[in-house]
């Protein structure tokens, strides 16, 4: 089917079916809870210069933590405790499939919450929405409660992972009639970044494309004339820009469209891989999120694994990145075998080193980056001590401040006078391991060639990786 559209015909159809697929009125009265102050704080609703922004305006840093299967395998209880433990860490979002998800048997039946309710009341895709959705309604309740964002993630994925058979199997109108069921039920959260778990390759015309096009149709109609930003997952060592945004228009997806470029990209050359994708002509005119990068405790990292997740966190922001995707392989099965890792006591994770340095990254980052007048260094504010590949350092700068994240010791030359604001800088060293200061210099006067040497000893875990912050006095 060739140039696929829904038609009016198709639209009045699902204004008769709709009332079905939202489900009961409690579900209706449960959508309105969910509704009640997801206004007061703040969540990205929009792109400007390379970022996402805020309902008022401010950049948004989207630092969401993988959590795809929490609405499936979670108790209510289990979901309250651990968002409140990612809030905790400062994670302002959290990505979540209200279904889907069976990366192997012991997850079970995709289509059943852990109390063994059904999101369907009949034929997956093809029927009204079920009593499981209950379990995503309280998602949406305590990530509203806790002032976070929900990226909320229809789960494709590869082979028969995900629900790609079902999607196709249900048709066009029954995808559109389920995204329009899903946008009515959470109109009133806007608390939400929709988004699709895609994980392999396809070309529009192939496989879920069709029917993803639809769904998102449904969605756009039931949201009217203010869209919820879209983001999506393509397949590894690809980015949106090349799966999906170059898909898009008349002869391709005329719904689903992108608010941002993805990179996908297991390397541990974080800042280089991430230049290449953020600088690729085309693409420059969107926000560029790290959608999937190596989860902790995958074997990607090896030995490295704590350094090469500092890396790539600070990499991803101080070159001008809009968010990034936090993984652990134990948290997002919640309670089953994954692929690397999973099973019981996936609670405790909370509290280790990469999470507990992933919070300090976001407290530095939000506190930097988030500055309007953040640009990725081009070479004018770190002269000397780049490095290359894996030891290649992040470097960016704001008219009032610098961070340079350095992967590893070595001397370094930075011309403080790009720093513009006030008359003198102070030049400090950050931990990444603790979040503490180390101070270099209090006060001192601009020059061009500040020559300076990382400290040369080592965190608890054996690495030496630090981050100069230059602020304008």
């Amino acid at each position: 089917m060739k140039n696929f559209r829904v038609g009016n015909n198709l639209a009045m159809l699902a204004a008769l079916a709709i009332h079905l697929l939202i489900g009961s009125t409690t579900a209706l009265a449960a959508e309105t809870q969910i509704s009640k102050g997801s206004g007061g704080f703040a969540y990205p609703v929009s792109t400007d210069n390379r970022r996402f922004i805020d309902q008022t305006g401010k950049i948004y840093l989207l630092r969401t933590m993988s959590s795809w299967a929490i609405s499936q395998n979670c108790s209510n209880a289990e979901i309250t405790q651990a968002l409140e433990g990612l809030k905790a860490l400062k994670f302002n979002a959290v990505t979540v499939s209200p279904f889907g998800v069976h990366m192997n048997d012991s997850f079970g039946d995709r289509y059943k919450n852990k109390a063994g309710q059904s999101f369907f009341n009949g034929t997956p895709h093809a029927s009204a929405l079920g009593p499981a959705w209950s379990s995503m309604d309280w998602v949406m309740r305590e990530a509203t409660r806790l002032e976070m964002t929900v990226v909320f993630s229809f789960f494709l994925s590869w082979k028969d992972t995900g629900t790609v058979p079902d999607l196709i199997a249900g048709g066009t109108t029954n995808a559109y009639n389920f995204g329009k069921a899903v946008a009515t039920r959470y109109a009133g959260s806007s608390n939400i970044v929709w988004h699709v778990m895609g994980d392999f390759k396809w070309r529009y015309h192939e496989g879920p494309a069709l029917a993803l096009d639809a769904l998102f149709h449904g969605i756009r109609d039931a949201e009217g004339s203010r869209h919820r930003l879209i983001i999506a997952e393509p397949a590894n060592g690809s980015t949106s820009f090349d799966q999906f945004i170059s898909a898009e228009g008349v002869d391709g997806y005329q719904w689903f469209k992108q608010s941002a470029d993805t990179i996908y990209h297991y390397g541990s050359n974080s800042a280089e891989q991430f230049d290449t994708v953020y600088n690729r002509p085309g693409a420059a005119d969107y926000p560029l999120v790290d959608i999937e990068p190596p989860y902790v405790n995958a074997p990607h990292y090896k030995g490295q694994q704590n350094q090469e997740l500092r890396e790539r966190n600070y990499a991803t922001f101080i070159r001008g990145g809009a968010g990034i995707n936090f993984g652990h392989e134990k948290w997002w099965p919640h309670g089953v075998t994954g692929l690397f890792d999973g099973g019981p006591g996936w609670l405790n994770i909370l509290n280790e080193a990469p999470q507990l340095d992933a919070k300090h990254a976001w407290t530095i980052l939000d506190a930097y980056v988030a500055d309007p007048t953040w640009v990725p260094d081009a070479g004018a504010f770190l002269k000397t001590g780049l490095g290359s590949g894996d030891d290649q350092a992040a470097s960016g700068y704001s008219a009032n401040a610098a961070l340079i994240y350095f992967p590893t010791s070595r001397p370094v030359i930075i011309d403080t006078t790009k720093i513009v604001g006030g008359s003198q800088v102070r030049l400090r060293w950050y931990d990444p391991t603790s979040g503490n200061y180390t101070m270099i210099a209090s006060s001192e006067a601009k020059t061009s060639s500040r020559a300076l040497s990382c400290p040369s000893n080592t965190h608890a875990d054996g690495f030496n990786d630090w981050i100069l912050v230059a602020d304008g006095q």
